[in-house]
């Protein structure tokens, strides 16, 4: 593992629980936005967890969905393509960061194809692909984190699984990771954007067009691309923007790993930014990292730091539909799940199983390295 990438891989053990002030950095945000924005804090402190309901029923079990190669220590992110294929992105940081980070289809048999191997920038050093999304044609954009400032967003052309083209849409980035397309923008999340006021901690949502090229992303508040920014308070998890996802109207609904909170953003008819709001407050602690929304405009949440589901049903109840104490995922058990998708009808969860630390359920990382499923049945 190089240098940019040890001192990452620290920051991110060192930190990562929170609430925020948003505010918006689009020119075309209205002036009753930016005022509503000063109010969101005041919302998030009112929004009680007694709405944070948890069953006093059986949680949903999370079942084993895929068992993954040792090529996959530290799997990340999902995406699902035009024609059906579900893609992983496995980052490994773990084992030393030894491995390269790779991208693979995870077949229905359960078998694996590998799509590509990424190096880092100038070909050099490892890749550390996160963050995947696909656009109608078929072209993958992957966010890779190499951090300090080097980490990328890619667009990669496929043909028959494997990658015959790779065009830098943005360079410069210090921590891209939830990645998502819509109506021809690519949205990328950046837990951190560094601030002149070294003792609060930013972080944002970029926005880049699908044909851009070699985009350079300054990482502050000046970048024209930076679409939406947020403030963490909690001083304990300094992280902020995580997971992304679009309803069927084309809202966006964005987690903050650190304040336990997910906004709603909406958008007019030329994509300008239109609102921002406070969309749900999630149980204290919980971290929630990826996100993702089935037919019925369900969300669900990756309770990162504690091993948990949960979800938020389109009248905003949030519920925790599962969760784990410390374990090895042998079963497929929730082991420090990074990213959710909806996939067939059914929730798949990537078990990342890496950082430790107070206020983090997991102990430690090891084999196995799975998905998890959990079968949604009335939704």
């Amino acid at each position: 593992m190089n240098k940019n990438n040890i001192t990452h891989l620290k920051n991110k053990l060192a930190c990562l629980v929170c609430v925020f002030t948003v505010f918006g950095c689009s020119t075309q945000i209205s002036q009753t936005t930016q005022n509503n924005n000063k109010n969101i804090n005041k919302e998030a402190a009112s929004t009680s967890l007694e709405f944070v309901k948890t069953p006093n029923t059986m949680l949903d079990s999370a079942n084993l969905f895929a068992l993954l190669p040792d090529y996959c220590p530290t799997p990340d992110a999902f995406a699902v393509s035009p024609t059906g294929e579900l893609t992983l992105s496995c980052v490994n940081y773990a084992n030393k960061g030894l491995q390269a980070g790779v991208l693979v289809n995870i077949n229905d048999d359960k078998t694996f194809t590998k799509i590509a191997q990424l190096s880092g920038p100038n070909n050099k050093g490892k890749g550390r692909p996160m963050g995947l999304a696909y656009a109608p044609d078929g072209s993958l954009f992957v966010a890779d984190n190499q951090g300090a400032g080097k980490a990328r967003l890619l667009k990669l052309t496929l043909k028959d699984n494997k990658v015959i083209n790779t065009q830098i849409v943005a360079k410069g980035m210090s921590s891209p990771n939830g990645v998502r397309y819509q109506n021809g923008y690519i949205y990328v999340t950046q837990l951190r954007v560094p601030s002149k006021n070294k003792a609060e901690t930013l972080s944002g949502i970029y926005r880049f067009k699908a044909t851009d090229t070699n985009v350079l992303v300054t990482n502050s508040t000046d970048d024209s691309h930076l679409l939406f920014l947020a403030k963490t308070i909690n001083k304990q998890r300094k992280f902020g923007l995580d997971g992304l996802v679009f309803d069927a109207q084309g809202n966006l609904f964005v987690t903050n790993l650190g304040d336990d909170l997910i906004y709603k953003l909406t958008f007019d008819a030329n994509n300008n930014l239109l609102s921002q709001s406070t969309y749900a407050t999630l149980p204290k602690g919980s971290g929630p990292d990826g996100l993702a929304i089935d037919p019925q405009g369900n969300l669900y949440a990756a309770g990162f730091l504690t091993n948990q589901v949960i979800k938020i049903d389109t009248h905003q109840n949030v519920t925790v539909i599962a969760s784990y104490p410390d374990n090895n995922s042998v079963n497929g058990e929730l082991d420090q799940p990074a990213d959710i998708i909806y996939y067939k009808g059914s929730l798949l969860m990537s078990n990342f199983d890496l950082l430790t630390g107070p206020g983090i359920t997991n102990t430690g990382h090891g084999k196995p390295y799975t998905v998890s499923e959990i079968k949604l049945h009335d939704n």
